[in-house]
């Protein structure tokens, strides 16, 4: 051990991490829906070609235009999801918008993407380090007073998200891309005979919703699928809700004392 912690061993469950944004957010400004008129998207968004099927603005059937633009909304959906195997959850999670009214979004494609995902090694590598130097071999625990080392380690690494090149055609960066909160959880953790075997719960929430950042960016409005998502999302006659991608994964691993990492 490189440092002598004499402490009481943690106490499991324990959560080693959480970031500053909360679960379960629904006042982030991505979260907002039906808040700006007709007029508003127009003259301040400049939001005036918005699908290449209707104008929205001037259809005359509420229901029928939805319709319309959530089928184009999918439809364009389709040049940033063609590859891999989660390329199907963009079309779910636009439907799931569409007719979900704002429920939980969650999938076993989405916590699989996630548990596959090169990013999340560079976390996950951040704790099994601090395990490996801070456990106490002889007692074969690890100190409570490990648990602010361990915090701090994975605040330096980089969380889980959806950023790869190969996730701009994957589906993954445009239904999750970034995260917006993450908690990491020590489930469970045995050592013996030099070697440690953790159980390490991840669970991540997004949401699937544009704010007004997102649609002023000069690079996102440019693509129309953008402007769809936006529409649907913040008119007053539409509100079509945002919602909670939430995705929860389970890692068990086993490591040596002396395993290079």
């Amino acid at each position: 051990m490189a440092e002598s912690l004499l402490s009481s061993p943690i106490k499991l469950p324990c959560l080693l991490f959480a970031t500053q944004h909360t679960m379960d957010d629904y006042c982030a400004p991505d979260m907002l829906y039906g808040d700006l008129s007709a007029e508003v998207l127009r003259q301040q968004y400049h939001l005036r070609d918005v699908s290449a099927r209707i104008d929205p603005y001037t259809h005359p059937s509420r229901e029928e235009s939805a319709r319309i633009l959530f089928d184009e909304f999918r439809d364009l959906s389709d040049m940033f999801s063609f590859y891999g195997n989660y390329k199907s959850l963009a079309r779910t999670m636009i439907s799931h918008m569409q007719y979900g009214n704002g429920a939980v979004f969650s999938h076993p494609l989405l916590d699989q993407a996630m548990a596959e995902h090169s990013s999340m090694q560079n976390s996950l590598n951040a704790v099994l380090r601090t395990f490996q130097k801070y456990i106490d071999w002889s007692r074969q625990a690890l100190p409570e007073t490990a648990l602010q080392v361990l915090t701090d380690s994975i605040m330096k690494s980089l969380l889980p998200r959806f950023d790869k090149f190969t996730d701009r055609f994957n589906g993954l960066g445009i239904t999750v891309h970034d995260t917006w909160a993450t908690h990491i959880t020590l489930e469970s953790l045995l050592v013996k005979n030099g070697t440690f075997t953790a159980v390490i719960k991840y669970h991540i929430q997004d949401h699937f919703g544009l704010d007004t950042e997102d649609i002023t960016n000069d690079f996102y409005r440019q693509f129309r699928i953008f402007r769809i998502w936006f529409y649907l999302q913040h008119i007053n006659n539409h509100a079509f809700k945002p919602f909670i991608s939430e995705i929860v994964l389970t890692k068990k691993i086993s490591v040596g004392r002396y395993d290079k990492i």
